[in-house]
């Protein structure tokens, strides 16, 4: 399966780290990505062939390479990424594990 890899975008990220943004605590240590944050500060950065989510971690932090088609500027995966399935479902990287949420509910 081939998953698709969002993460924030790195000028926002330091946007939010340097003023000590509540959103960014939270994204950051708990993976608590509010919908409309995603929206407005996530891209695609990459593509990677797994076969779950979590395999799809594991690939996004060592490798192997040639499972990842990169897009953009990707760090490794880590809380607060978005990983999205080939129906389109979104899931965050949490601490422990995965949620699922749907942004067209902030729209």
């Amino acid at each position: 399966m081939k998953f698709s890899i969002h993460q924030m975008i790195p000028s926002h990220r330091k946007y939010l780290a340097e003023h000590k943004s509540e959103e960014y605590f939270q994204v950051s240590f708990y993976g608590n990505v509010p919908k409309s944050l995603f929206l407005a500060h996530y891209n695609k950065v990459s593509e990677i062939v797994a076969d779950d989510l979590d395999e799809v971690f594991q690939i996004g932090n060592i490798g192997p390479e040639e499972c990842i088609t990169r897009l953009g500027r990707m760090s490794s995966i880590s809380v607060g990424d978005v990983i999205e399935d080939e129906e389109h479902r979104l899931f965050v990287v949490k601490s422990f594990g995965f949620d699922r949420f749907d942004v067209k509910e902030a729209a």
